[in-house]
């Protein structure tokens, strides 16, 4: 599948507040693109949404140090959002403003 196809389902995904199963596809995209040279620092994006994903959830399931820990993971990596030049910037920008979204909802 299309890398634009599993970001768009992730979008749908996480719009649905479907976080367990959003982090599931963010993984599998994570670990293919983990282990190519060419697209190795962008899998450090995914990573950051895998561990957004997780923390919202594990928010949800009120484990709350659990949560605020994976999140400063997320926080490690979100820089390469705006400064990393790839053709998925465009959904990847879309993921982390719903990611933020999400977690204001959740997160008071």
């Amino acid at each position: 599948m299309d890398i634009n196809l599993k970001l768009e389902d992730i979008i749908l995904l996480l719009k649905e507040e479907k976080f367990v199963e959003a982090h599931d596809v963010l993984e599998e995209l994570w670990r293919e693109y983990k282990n190519q040279e060419s697209t190795r620092e962008e899998s450090f994006i995914l990573k950051a949404f895998v561990n957004a994903s997780v923390s919202i959830e594990l928010y949800n399931m009120q484990r709350f140090e659990h949560s605020n820990n994976v999140w400063n993971t997320y926080l490690k990596y979100e820089n390469l959002i705006d400064d990393l030049k790839s053709i998925n910037n465009i959904n990847y920008k879309k993921i982390k403003e719903i990611i933020y979204k999400k977690r204001e909802k959740y997160i008071k």
